[in-house]
């Protein structure tokens, strides 16, 4: 019976190691992909042709500026380095590519359930999750916000 109620039982120490592998995978993924819209011309013009279907104002400035953000934000999320501000810019970020260009790959006569479905078939939905736990957890103990945080706050 104890092995079986066991099953229920949360832990509270151990969960950063899921934790940090989150934050180090949805950062290298916003740095790789934001270096290689902003170095890569083939990729700027795709950007840049996305932002403008999407019907963001000023696309030529906010191709260079999202992608930007996206390089540098995902390389301090990786490091954990100001981890909840840069999980707070990609999720906006995240959201906004939801909003904008995410939701209308989704057919229009489903029902609810099946939207649903949908939604969380979109790769977006889950940046945005993961973000929403970083903003909460902080880095966890293996950032450099940690380090900093033991050194200067007693």
């Amino acid at each position: 019976m104890a092995r079986c109620l066991s099953l229920f039982k949360t832990h509270g120490g151990g969960c950063f190691l899921p934790l940090t592998l989150m934050r180090i995978a949805l950062g290298l993924f916003f740095f790789a992909s934001g270096f290689n819209k902003v170095f890569i011309p083939a990729n700027q013009a795709i950007m840049l042709d996305t932002i403008t279907e999407a019907g963001i104002p000023f696309p030529a400035f906010m191709a260079v500026f999202v992608a930007s953000c996206e390089t540098l934000f995902g390389l301090l999320l990786a490091i954990g380095l100001l981890s909840r501000l840069s999980a707070l810019v990609l999720t906006l970020i995240s959201m906004v590519a939801l909003l904008t260009v995410g939701l209308h790959q989704i057919p229009a006569d489903i029902n609810a359930l099946t939207w649903y479905s949908w939604l969380f078939y979109l790769p977006e939905s889950g940046y945005i999750l993961i973000g929403l736990l970083i903003m909460v957890q902080g880095s966890g103990p293996f950032g450099v916000d940690r380090i900093i945080t033991r050194k200067y706050i007693p």
